[in-house]
């Protein structure tokens, strides 16, 4: 144990000193979007690493061990979605050269649109991630045997040093390292597990059932509560769609490219790469399985940390723990930053209101430690969940972004359309898709579309009523 807990502090301090002496940034340009010269094969991997955390390390070889890899078909759908980011949407960003994302909505609205939607974002980034920082809470927790609240506060403390000194620069750099660390995290499952076994790796792979390696499932009667070729792979564009295109966590990183075409490279390059590292997870997952001969477990989440706590020698333990920890605060020091960039020029305006740059910086960072302390004590106040995590966070996001969606299709192909019809039809699909789901027990793959279609719907209803009373 000794040497697994020095390990993972290695790694932590080695991290620390590598984002802070990466970059100093020297403005508030610099410190949200790297003055616009970040390298696309670095944005690329942070891309990764950002949407990855430690909800996919350790949530979705628990989904393939419960229930064979029809998240796949989710993966299939995210390279799709990031095509049509590419040719839609990011022209448009760069046309504008924009701060963040939802200054769009400014540029096509106004600013109501602007300031309705970042209020969303940042209500749903919370949660969802707060969701991800207590995943990682709980194998360091089992570890070391102390309560997952100290956890908590351990994680995120190691990852505010870096993200305040460099801002996005730091947070990029160290993403793409963390990237690496984690994929090796589930290299090593896979190759320590037939040595457990005394198997080869061919012949546990060909001792898996076959029904759990069937990546296309059906329709059937319940094909709204399950993965399916409707339900994966358009559902999974349209969510890809709608977190590349318009949430500020991601577009931040492709803004921070040099011009249009790096940042339609690494956003492209980012959608392969997860559907490649989700199938590696996916493999690892029904590995388990057979090691553990499909043991029963309270939660899908506690498969991962079990088997790397109950098999995996001292020494290659810590390294696998750090590649958790790794994902965990990728995720979070991109949320970090990007909760603060659009607090920083969307709501509060500091680019407006204050002239000197070093007081811009020094304010962007304090509202980074406010973020940092919130999404910390949310993630103290987790516990009992029994479905998957990475589930219960992709929900939460799913059940806004239909209607966050709908705004920016309705900024991109309809120019005329009123802004107060927009936010009111984003508000009518976001509340739409909650009651629906609640319900009817819709499977969280659907929030999407359905907040779409409602949201469009009332926004176009709305605006024909808006034009006929001021015309």
């Amino acid at each position: 144990m000794i040497l697994d807990v020095t390990i993972i502090a290695a790694y932590l301090l080695i991290i620390n000193i590598v984002g802070i002496c990466s970059s100093k940034a020297r403005d508030m340009k610099d410190y949200f979007l790297g003055g616009n010269r970040l390298p696309w094969p670095a944005v690329c991997l942070s891309i990764v690493a950002t949407e990855t955390s430690t909800l996919t390390l350790i949530s979705i070889p628990g989904l393939a061990y419960t229930s064979g890899i029809g998240f796949l078909q989710i993966a299939a759908g995210y390279i799709a979605g990031r095509v049509l980011v590419a040719v839609f949407l990011i022209p448009q960003y760069y046309e504008g050269r924009l701060h963040t994302v939802y200054e769009y909505l400014q540029l096509k609205f106004g600013p109501m649109p602007r300031v309705a939607v970042s209020l969303l974002f940042h209500i749903t980034r919370l949660f969802a991630d707060a969701i991800r920082l207590f995943a990682t809470a709980i194998p360091l927790a089992m570890l070391m045997g102390c309560d997952y609240r100290l956890a908590v506060l351990m994680l995120g403390l190691a990852t505010i040093m870096y993200t305040l000194s460099g801002g996005i620069r730091s947070v990029v750099i160290i993403d793409s390292i963390q990237f690496f660390l984690y994929i090796l995290c589930a290299a090593i499952a896979l190759l320590i597990i037939p040595s457990l076994m005394d198997s080869s790796f061919t012949d546990i792979f060909f001792s898996i059932p076959p029904e759990r390696l069937k990546v296309l499932s059906g329709f059937s009667s319940d094909w709204l509560k399950g993965y399916n070729p409707l339900s994966g792979f358009i559902c999974g564009t349209m969510l890809s769609v709608a977190s590349h295109g318009t949430d500020h966590l991601m577009v931040q990183r492709v803004l921070s490219c040099a011009d249009e075409y790096r940042a339609k490279k690494a956003m492209i390059w980012s959608g392969i790469i997860v559907f490649f590292q989700i199938a590696l997870f996916l493999l690892t997952g029904l590995f388990i399985m057979q090691l553990f001969g499909a043991r029963a477990f309270d939660k899908p989440d506690e498969i991962m940390p079990a088997f790397i706590i109950e098999n995996v020698p001292h020494g290659l333990r810590g390294l696998m723990l750090a590649g958790m920890f790794a994902a965990a605060m990728s995720s979070l020091s991109s949320t970090v930053n990007s909760l603060s960039a659009s607090s920083a020029m969307d709501i509060l305006r500091l680019d407006k209101k204050i002239e000197s740059p070093a007081k811009q910086l020094r304010l962007s960072k304090y509202i980074s430690v406010f973020w940092m302390a919130v999404i910390m004590l949310t993630a103290m106040l987790l516990r009992g969940n029994k479905s998957p995590l990475v589930e219960l966070g992709l929900g939460i996001s799913s059940l806004v972004y239909g209607g966050v969606l709908a705004v920016f299709v309705e900024a991109r192909f309809f120019k005329n359309m009123s802004d107060k019809a927009a936010v009111f039809g984003m508000l009518a699909g976001s509340a739409g898709t909650i009651i629906l789901a609640r319900a009817f027990d819709i499977f969280w793959t659907w929030y999407i579309p359905i907040g779409f279609l409602i949201a469009a719907m009332v926004s176009f209803f709305l605006d024909k009523i808006i034009k006929k009373i001021f015309p």
